[in-house]
């Protein structure tokens, strides 16, 4: 079997569970399905008798199943995320094939389209102020979280994480902490108006580290870059704001090392050594 055709077979299985999941709920597949990094998820829009929902469908070998990640969606959830622009859940299915564990998740559906295809912005956006605001006032509401234990990067994995990457020993002590989406990038941002989608790895992270994470998904468009920095400044020039651009960096550098997004590894290390000098 080749790597498409197993690509393939994955994308085929993925589908099945979809549509098996679409007939637990009572839906009816409405809408192509988008599938995530790697083919690790599939999801698409299903019509049901309470109107259009988004269903999503995720697979993990059982050992893993019942991680941050497999949870995330459904722990987002409490006042602070009532002020966040994010779909609702409203159902979750989980079953079991062979060792395959799988969770299908019905949400709210959002009728805006995310900015980018995937996490790296490559073509002009022109987001209005309000969009800015609406997206800083989510941020903040996350950052009030304080009642959870999820962690998308601790600090013994950020300190050898950087200190093996750039030779840099970051003091702990000087860093702020606050709860993150952890994934903040265009393929999980809409438009016209301001969704935040996919909250499998919320948690725990430097202060700023959304920020850092969508500045570096920009860096192909420097005018979008140049948004970001204009309206998240005072989390992006701290200590804790530079910490967490090189944690950044590293996150994208791993899908250059894994094959995607080549055009990003010189100019994400060119903005590493301009944040190291700064730090």
């Amino acid at each position: 079997m080749t790597i498409d055709d197993d690509a393939t077979s994955q994308r085929g299985w993925l589908t099945g569970q979809l549509l098996a999941a679409a007939d637990q709920v009572n839906g009816t597949l409405a809408g192509r399905p988008v599938f995530g990094w790697h083919d690790r998820t599939v999801g698409a829009r299903i019509d049901t008798s309470d109107g259009p929902c988004w269903l999503r469908v995720t697979s993990e070998h059982a050992h893993w199943a019942g991680t941050d990640s497999w949870t995330g969606t459904s722990d987002a959830t409490g006042e602070a995320f009532a002020r966040v622009p994010k779909p609702e859940l409203t159902d979750v299915r989980e079953w079991q094939i062979g060792e395959q564990r799988v969770r299908a998740e019905v949400m709210t559906y959002v009728p805006d389209a995310a900015i980018a295809d995937d996490m790296v912005l490559r073509n002009r956006v022109d987001l209005p102020p309000s969009w800015w605001t609406a997206l800083a006032d989510g941020l903040s509401a996350v950052a009030q979280v304080r009642d959870t234990k999820r962690v998308i990067i601790g600090d013994d994995v950020l300190r050898h994480r950087l200190l093996a990457a750039f030779g840099v020993d970051i003091d702990l002590d000087r860093l702020e902490w606050s709860c993150a989406h952890g994934d903040l990038h265009w393929g999980n941002l809409t438009a016209p108006s301001l969704w935040m989608l996919d909250w499998e790895h919320w948690g725990w992270a430097p202060r700023g580290y959304d920020t850092a994470v969508l500045y570096c998904a920009s860096i192909l468009q420097p005018d979008a870059a140049d948004q970001v920095r204009a309206h998240f400044a005072d989390q992006l020039d701290s200590y804790s704001g530079r910490v967490a651009q090189l944690a950044a960096v590293t996150k994208l550098l791993c899908r250059v090392e894994a094959g995607d997004h080549l055009d990003l590894a010189q100019p994400l290390h060119q903005h590493a050594a301009s944040v190291l000098q700064q730090l």
